[in-house]
């Protein structure tokens, strides 16, 4: 029976269900009445700790655990019976300042590893570590928080139950791992036969009986990571499922646009998920060789400085080590002030900074026009292929939404144009006149209405109402005609299928 009223008096409601949903999900995938976590641990100095998550875990969550000695059978073989356990597991390590110095916690590591069964530390180091084991890397590393709730136990070295432990987060960060272990082997079971399946990124002591390829989850490894084991595995490659992928997009002139939209939350999405999509495609185009250009400020900003990310996802990734410049940033006057002078000289060989327009002040918005105009025509003349992705309907620089001007340019042009609706912005609202809705917001009216620049500009010097209002009425006819042909159209929000849109596949 299920026990409701015991579920919803729990302090964190959320991190309850995940424990049991997840679990439930594990145990119907791997067949088990039970899931079992083996808590291994030095006894020196992580035996109270482990004992913590083994009473928590025997107090609150529904999980065989295997904690020490006790829970073998005195007729069984210690080293056999250990590594029977580890083999069965979900393997909690409690990283101590000694966990590494003893025979039995490093067997008890590497059998893990072998084994390749989900792993996650928890980190108590106190003092120090003299020595970090060699293989105890490229695992989920969780730190062990301790709330003190009563003045006393600032003078007390012990943990104390009275304090509240972020234990079942990290039970949780455990479950969580084996989730997307188990999920990635399901979704690699056809490759098996021609790749060894692994479910983290590969090191070097999966390469010791290496006899395929070897197939890990995405992200790739970068560059000098990637470069050592290769150097281990001559015959064999090293591969994620989208480098599989058979991508028609190699060594080609790539522009992306990507911005945040005025209602992307009421999407279900945050300003992390659109820069989690800028790191990801600029990641897997520059592996393919490709150049990014991209225009505007974009990135200049502290919170997330795209600028600066670019340049290191370039170094990161650059696996043909090409010398050319592999990231273009097209920036007009005045924005081109925004771009620190420190920042430029740190990534002059890895982004080729390109300052256009007529010099102006943030008060000329007809000489921003022009100047951002310029440098669309320019980027849409030197790319093979465009991305866009949200945008701003209103509070854009300028008389015109920078997507939507774009947009045109690439149709014009006749350039592939790859079109990302999930995130909604001016993208959707160009998706939806592509589809043959009428669309208010790429009019001239609208924007007069909503755009305060607009219309503050167009009051004072009606002579250029009527050319506005012409390329609005231009715009808009181009997109919805679509003539030539070169619009794709994503409708997915999942990274991996746009990367695979993108790519081609």
């Amino acid at each position: 029976e299920i026990n409701l009223i015991r579920a919803f008096h729990r302090e964190d409601l959320f991190a309850f269900l995940y424990t049991e949903i997840t679990h439930d999900i594990l145990r119907f995938k791997l067949n088990k009445e039970k899931l079992h976590v083996f808590i291994s641990h030095v006894k020196k100095d992580g035996r109270e700790i482990a004992k913590l998550f083994k009473d928590f875990i025997d107090s609150n969550i529904k999980l065989d655990n295997f904690f020490d000695e006790t829970d073998i059978q005195s007729s069984e073989s210690w080293k056999k019976a250990l590594e029977d356990n580890v083999g069965d597991s979900l393997f909690l390590f409690i990283y101590s300042d000694n966990y590494a110095h003893t025979i039995w916690t490093q067997q008890e590591f590497i059998w893990a590893k072998q084994k390749r069964i989900p792993i996650v530390g928890v980190d108590v180091l106190g003092k120090e570590n003299k020595r970090v084991f060699s293989y105890i890397g490229n695992i989920k590393m969780v730190k062990l928080l301790h709330e003190v709730k009563n003045i006393e136990h600032l003078c007390d070295n012990n943990f104390s139950f009275q304090s509240k432990y972020n234990m079942r987060e990290i039970i949780n960060a455990l479950l969580k791992e084996a989730l997307e272990n188990y999920l990635f082997i399901y979704k690699t079971d056809k490759f098996k036969d021609d790749y060894q399946i692994l479910s983290r990124p590969p090191e070097l002591l999966d390469l010791c009986d290496i006899q395929k390829n070897i197939l890990y989850p995405d992200p790739p490894l970068m560059y000098i990571e990637k470069k050592l084991l290769d150097n281990c595995i001559k015959e064999h490659k090293l591969l994620t499922p989208l480098m599989l992928k058979k991508s028609n997009i190699k060594s080609k002139k790539i522009a992306i646009s990507i911005s945040e939209p005025h209602n992307l939350t009421n999407l279900g999405y945050t300003i992390e998920h659109l820069n989690m999509l800028m790191i990801e495609l600029a990641r897997y185009l520059l592996i393919q060789n490709n150049t990014l250009l991209y225009g505007g400020d974009l990135g200049y900003k502290k919170e997330f400085n795209f600028t600066q990310l670019l340049a290191e996802i370039q170094a990161s990734f650059n696996y043909a080590q090409s010398s050319k410049y592999r990231v273009i940033n097209y920036a007009v006057k005045p924005f081109s002030k925004n771009i620190n002078l420190a920042l430029k000289n740190r990534y002059k060989t890895e982004i080729d900074f390109q300052e256009l327009g007529t010099s102006c002040s943030f008060d000329d918005v007809d000489i921003i026009t022009r100047n951002l105009s310029l440098m669309r025509e320019r980027v849409t003349n030197e790319m093979d292929m465009k991305i866009s992705v949200g945008g701003k309907i209103i509070g854009f620089a300028g008389f015109y939404p920078g997507i939507l001007e774009e947009v045109y340019l690439a149709i014009k042009a006749n350039k592939p144009t790859y079109l990302i609706s999930a995130f909604g912005g001016i993208t959707k609202k160009i998706i939806n006149l592509i589809r043959g809705e009428e669309v208010e917001e790429l009019t001239f009216e609208y924007q007069m209405i909503n755009t305060e620049k607009l219309r503050i500009f167009v009051s004072k010097n009606p002579k250029y109402s009527d050319e506005i209002e012409k390329k609005y009425k231009e715009m808009y006819s181009e997109l919805k005609e679509n003539k030539s042909n070169c619009i794709f159209i994503c409708d997915s929000g999942r990274i991996d299928d746009i990367i695979s849109f993108v790519m081609g596949e």
